[in-house]
């Protein structure tokens, strides 16, 4: 079976610095897959790499069987991929339903738009209460909310998340997360998170990753990395 995303020698490097080592893995269709470890590990430079933002030293990365490294952020865009930043990064000076529009700029099915957006006006109703509301108004966890609905209205296949527990309420996490999965299993998505809290990823369920030094020294079933040492050898141990 072809996996959705697959990783291969992915390497990083900013000048002289090494973010990211000779790095593989792959992701199953549908699948929901946890990134976690150390500030400083290679996370973000990660979703980075596969989104297109930031360019590898070398390695390749492909979705779908075809070829990612070398295209375009909306190139990589227009494949079905879409990305949650860290930070949100909504557009302030826009309304909230403005917001989720401006997702929908590379879409061809434009029939379907609508449908899209009373989608994500049901899993998040406050965003259709707020529709016409300046978005910089919205509190931290409705400009989450937001932000994964910007993205979801590309229509995409898989989504990458970057930590979307940042800076938010425990309350509020749990229910960007419940929101986010239900997500997941009605549109089918398969998604890949970087989660700062390892134990919060391991509430939620799913694989995990976990990175050290720009490489990964840990891969299985989030549930399970909390009851043993894999947590301490990610953030203390050796990667080498």
């Amino acid at each position: 079976m072809m996996a959705k995303l697959g990783v291969h020698d992915l390497s990083v490097r900013y000048g002289k610095l090494t973010a990211i080592s000779d790095l593989s893995f792959t992701v199953a269709e549908g699948e929901r897959l946890f990134i976690s470890g150390p500030n400083g590990a290679g996370k973000s430079s990660l979703l980075g790499a596969i989104s297109g933002a930031v360019r590898a030293a070398h390695g390749r990365i492909e979705m779908d069987g075809d070829i990612l490294s070398g295209l375009s952020p909306e190139g990589i865009a227009r494949r079905g991929l879409s990305m949650v930043p860290e930070g949100r990064r909504i557009f302030r000076g826009l309304t909230v339903q403005e917001n989720l529009l401006v997702g929908t700029g590379l879409r061809r099915d434009r029939a379907a738009v609508g449908d899209d957006l009373e989608t994500v006006y049901q899993a998040f109703p406050i965003l259709r209460e707020r529709a016409h509301a300046n978005a910089g108004a919205l509190s931290g966890g409705q400009q989450q909310m937001l932000a994964i609905s910007r993205a979801l209205m590309t229509n995409p296949k898989l989504m990458l998340v970057d930590e979307p527990s940042l800076g938010l309420a425990p309350k509020v996490v749990d229910e960007v997360y419940d929101h986010l999965c239900a997500l997941q299993a009605l549109r089918g998505l398969t998604l890949v998170i970087v989660e700062q809290s390892s134990a919060r990823a391991a509430r939620v369920g799913g694989r995990m990753i976990l990175m050290r030094g720009g490489r990964i020294v840990a891969d299985g079933d989030a549930a399970t990395f909390a009851a043993d040492d894999l947590l301490s050898e990610a953030y203390f141990g050796d990667p080498a």
